[in-house]
């Protein structure tokens, strides 16, 4: 193997099963997996270990993703949560494989995180009501990326003293928000919460649906818990 493997040129012949692994989503070592599967055996060493890059990027790319606070309360951000567990993945799979990780883009991930936090303590010094990720999710990140969260202490202690919404509770709160409505109003109907701002004329501003049942069809309570949230920490009087 390469002293770099993320320095191989692949082969054209695999290029449609790097697209595949580098893009298929939240699974990049199952898209490996069925990439593999797919192209049979008698495939090179070399072979071998450029698709096993592109799994390395397609993890480094949905980590980045949540590590990037512009992405904050987007339809496609999953929280530092998420990019812990990720990032704990990619370590063990760069493990087994005995690789680095890719130099330049574990810099550029710090980097993001670093802003990550800078813009989370200046929201809360600006009076933003809510977290947007917990001192566990924040220390567990660090610890993978190799962060000194030294300087960071007043933030952490700060991050265990506020409301943190998921990532789909963040998703909600931030869109209702955003619409700048005087009032709320919620129904629930169908196993479904909509919970909609208006203005002082009562004209529907933006609405939010959040699930409250679970894969049994019950009402799950951390979903009945994220509603809550949400209703709480919208700011607006009842309509």
């Amino acid at each position: 193997m390469p002293i770099n493997p993320y320095e191989i040129t692949p082969p054209a012949r695999l290029e449609d099963e790097i697209l595949f692994i580098e893009t298929a989503g939240e699974m990049p070592e199952v898209a490996l997996a069925d990439s593999l599967h797919h192209l049979g055996g008698g495939l090179s060493e070399t072979d071998l270990n450029c698709l096993r890059a592109a799994a390395v990027r397609a993890y480094t790319a949905i980590i980045q993703r949540d590590l990037n606070v512009t992405n904050l309360g987007l339809p496609h951000f999953r929280g530092l949560g998420r990019a812990a567990d990720n990032l704990a993945r990619l370590g063990s799979f760069l493990g087994r494989l005995g690789w680095p990780p890719p130099q330049e883009a574990w810099k550029a991930s710090k980097a993001l995180f670093q802003d990550y936090l800078h813009a989370e303590r200046a929201s809360l010094a600006d009076g933003r009501a809510y977290a947007s990720a917990s001192r566990s999710q924040v220390e567990a990140v660090a610890r993978a990326i190799g962060l000194d969260l030294h300087a960071e202490q007043d933030l952490l202690v700060k991050l265990e003293q506020m409301p943190c919404p998921d990532f789909l509770g963040l998703k909600a709160l931030m869109r209702l928000e955003a619409a700048m409505g005087i009032f709320k109003y919620r129904i629930e109907d169908g196993g479904m919460a909509c919970l909609e701002v208006s203005d002082n004329r009562g004209k529907v501003l933006a609405t939010a649906e959040l699930g409250l049942l679970g894969a049994d069809d019950r009402e799950d309570p951390v979903c009945r818990e994220r509603v809550e949230l949400v209703w709480r920490l919208l700011d607006l009087p009842e309509c």
